[in-house]
């Protein structure tokens, strides 16, 4: 079998249940101690987000469905669900993590902030963590942006993984979340602050997500995916392509090398060491808006949400991808965009700016709308195909309240110029 059979291959492999998809959920959260530092990340004196981390892990020990957990650079705690058929039980899984978690921030002293960008500190005043892999993308990550320790230091997400059926439905949803993905950027924007200082209009994580590496990064339209059409061998070629971070030997331990990640899968198919472990750590790096993974397709395109929101952009995206009617009506909504449009839709993005005119004459704000309509819609649809209740209660209440209030990243500048209130003063009350 070629390379780039090999690599398809991972991500369409079977599911676990036959038809039957899963739908999974990651969401980061930042930490501070008592003093409103971030955390520490490696084990020492204080208590460090490797002592939440194990904490967390040591309280689930009697769940039925035990999340996975993890840390991220710069000590931020990743969550990730087990995957669900239904976003009401992911939902239960992440109401059972949160109480988990705020038991030990009120033991520990500890507090967090559900913002998507770090609003105080640079990322060399956050400790970063001691593992090579994180060495080395850091290394890489220096050389081929300017944002990529704010990225890794700074930054939270939350990411949303939805079980692959078929290659028509893995190319149909990539190229889909690659068409929405300016919109759901601006819907979800939660990012006021950096560096102590407001945001004012730019979109900071999305920007330092542009600007970390461009042969792995961005979106699928940045890397001349204009279509569904041989969307998986395009992606499979960015895979290819890129630069390797990090491989890992026989015995599993993680080292430098120099060259393309095909350079080093090519080196493993010939003497037979090629397997589905070592592909699916090729696939992990690379960082586009929307990728594959093994039978998984991943949206990571959306902010951490305010506190209470967090299960909305995976409505949203649930609501968009998972439906075969809604699928059609969005084709067909894209078929009538130039590249032009998409350009446009693709820089309003990086921009906090809701009124910016955008695709067909309307404004961006006009197309959230519409989107948001359609992805109700495909939840009300997909809870009568699958027999589950309408999972649409956990995005309107979000959609209402951008109704009201304008973007969070927007609204909490303009609520922090009405008070009087030093930033890390409003930032705690709030």
């Amino acid at each position: 079998m070629k390379l780039k059979e090999e690599i398809e291959s991972v991500i369409l492999a079977p599911l676990e249940v036959e038809g039957d998809r899963m739908i999974g959920v990651e969401l980061e959260d930042f930490i501070y101690d008592k003093k409103s530092k971030r955390i520490r990340v490696n084990p020492g004196s204080e208590y460090s987000a490797s002592d939440l981390l194990k904490n967390l892990i040591d309280l689930q020990e009697n769940d039925k469905y035990k999340a996975y957990y993890s840390i991220e650079p710069g000590g931020q705690i990743e969550w990730a669900s087990t995957p669900r058929r239904s976003l009401h039980d992911v939902q239960i899984e992440l109401n059972n993590h949160q109480k988990r978690l705020n038991h030990l921030l009120t033991t520990y002293q500890l507090e967090k902030i559900d913002l998507a960008v770090e609003p105080i500190y640079l990322p060399n005043e956050i400790d970063f963590i001691d593992h090579k892999k994180y060495k080395l993308m850091h290394e890489l990550f220096i050389q081929t942006g300017k944002y990529g320790p704010w990225m890794m230091r700074n930054t939270t997400s939350i990411q949303v993984n939805i079980d692959i059926l078929s290659k028509t439905d893995a190319e149909e949803m990539a190229f889909l979340a690659d068409c929405l993905t300016p919109f759901c950027v601006l819907l979800f924007s939660n990012g006021p602050f950096m560096a102590g200082k407001p945001a004012n209009n730019s979109n900071h994580r999305y920007n330092f997500w542009n600007d970390t590496d461009p042969s792995r990064c961005g979106n699928l339209f940045d890397h001349g995916i204009h279509s569904e059409d041989q969307l998986l061998d395009k992606f499979v070629d960015i895979v290819l392509d890129a630069p390797s971070i990090f491989t890992v030997t026989s015995g599993n331990n993680i080292q430098k090398f120099d060259g393309s990640l095909k350079k080093w899968l090519q080196a493993l198919d010939q003497y037979d060491l090629l397997d589905e472990h070592k592909i699916n750590i090729a696939l992990h790096q690379i960082f586009t808006h929307v990728r594959f993974k093994k039978h998984v397709f991943e949206v990571r395109v959306a902010d951490r949400p305010p506190t209470g929101f967090e299960m909305a952009p995976a409505a949203f995206w649930v609501g968009l991808l998972t439906v075969d009617t809604i699928r059609d009506q969005l084709i067909k909504i894209f078929s009538r965009w130039s590249l032009d449009d998409r350009k446009i839709a693709n820089a309003n993005a990086c921009i906090l700016s809701p009124s910016s005119i955008g695709p067909a004459g309307k404004n961006m704000m006009e197309w959230i709308n519409i989107f948001s309509v359609i992805a109700i819609d495909g939840l009300k649809l997909r809870s009568e195909i699958l027999d589950i209740d309408n999972e649409q209660d956990l995005f309107t209440p979000y959609i209402n309240m951008i109704n009201e209030r304008g973007i969070p990243a927007i609204f909490m500048q303009e609520d922090f110029y009405n008070d009087s209130k030093p930033l890390i003063d409003f930032l705690r009350a709030k």
